[in-house]
């Protein structure tokens, strides 16, 4: 495979490429510099893996709806305040705002549906169902779970749990011996028999998964844009983001040698993952590798050293837009005409996705009575 390498700092500075952009943000956090606090101290952990390594208190976020011009954020208002909220998504005028353990969607006119699960943990990613009307996409990271839901109905599809299709090695961060995870009283009975370290979460509602405990912690899932069948999930324990196979179950790696990744998903120009602590966007197509390279960027807090965090990164053709969450500022793109600009955001602001689009004013109502 071929692989080319670029450095965003070596792209053109340039404020007009991309016009005016109208995007909906997700604010897990309005107290970002407790969470870089967190994040420094994981680094210690004896696993290896990022993370928190116990239950915290849920942080207070939100919903916000910004326009970026000519280089600066010329209109900003946040929507609703929730408990983390990261996940959002819009098809056809509807709306989806995952936060917490719980999922809010609107329709056009403002229509309100919940959808609860006592599997849902750590919801990281909604999507609505190209393929499916009614349906939604859900990753309950907190137990590395894909669910699909149909939102009207409040009625699961699918679901696809890591633990029982060959992904349930865990490593327990306060001794850094394995473990494995199940759901399953029988298979914890087994274990214990012999005598192999297990983790049984048999009430979801009160038991939980620290992010260093977790067996693949599985922060995003999409649809592939061709198939109803194929689902694009990014593990970010494992580096890598996997195609899975509905019908099967089967889970196959298509983009590998990740550190930390967020949003794996398939456009025209590949699949695209946003290979987070290395500071890159990576686009592999059948033949080529594209690496495009954050870590040059001017404007990040020197006590961060050579640590990046590219958040995620939302794409439309070859425009781009990657929350960099150490220089507090939205990257946009442009890869084909080698072009980039920088723009701040709030530097408390913990901005976890985004989409392009506006929320309408039935919705806006209803987002701020949630």
């Amino acid at each position: 495979m071929k692989v080319i390498k670029h450095n965003i700092a070596d792209f053109q500075k340039d404020a007009s490429f991309y016009g005016k952009l109208d995007l909906l943000l997700t604010v897990k956090s309005f107290d970002l510099q407790a969470i870089r606090k967190r994040y420094l101290s994981s680094r210690a952990n004896k696993t290896g893996k990022t993370g928190s390594v116990e239950r915290r208190k849920p942080s207070k976020g939100g919903v916000v709806s910004i326009q970026i011009e000519s280089g600066e954020i010329t209109d900003q208002t946040i929507l609703a305040q929730l408990f983390e909220p990261r996940g959002i998504d819009s098809f056809k005028n509807k709306l989806a705002i995952a936060a917490e353990n719980t999922v809010h969607v609107f329709d056009e006119e403002g229509e309100y549906f919940r959808i609860t699960d006592p599997w849902f943990s750590y919801i990281h990613t909604v999507e609505f169902s190209p393929h499916k009307p009614d349906t939604i996409l859900i990753s309950s990271s907190g137990f590395d779970l894909i669910q699909e839901y149909n939102y009207k109905t409040n009625e699961l599809e699918f679901e696809w749990l890591a633990w029982e299709n060959g992904f349930n090695k865990a490593t327990d961060p306060e001794t850094n011996e394995e473990i494995l995870l199940t759901r399953n009283t029988e298979d914890a009975k087994y274990l214990k028999k012999e005598k192999v370290n297990y983790y049984l979460v048999s009430n979801p509602e009160q038991d939980h998964l620290p992010t260093a405990k977790r067996a693949a912690f599985i922060n995003s899932v999409s649809y592939h844009p061709n198939s109803d069948f194929l689902l694009l999930a990014t593990f970010f324990h494992e580096g890598k983001v996997y195609e899975i196979n509905k019908k099967t179950k089967k889970a196959s790696a298509i983009i590998e040698d990740l550190k930390n990744p967020h949003g794996g998903h398939k456009t025209d120009y590949g699949y695209i993952a946003t290979s987070t602590a290395s500071g890159e966007v990576i686009i592999e197509s059948k033949d080529t590798k594209l690496i495009l390279d954050f870590s040059r960027l001017q404007g990040k807090p020197s006590e961060l050293g050579d640590m990046e965090w590219i958040q995620n990164t939302l794409s439309k053709n070859q425009l781009m837009v990657a929350i960099d969450s150490n220089r507090t500022s939205f990257v946009v793109i442009d890869f084909e005409q080698q072009l980039y600009d920088m723009i701040p955001y709030n530097h408390n602001w913990a901005v976890q996705d985004l989409i392009f689009g506006k929320a309408t004013k039935e919705q806006k109502k209803k987002l701020s009575l949630v």
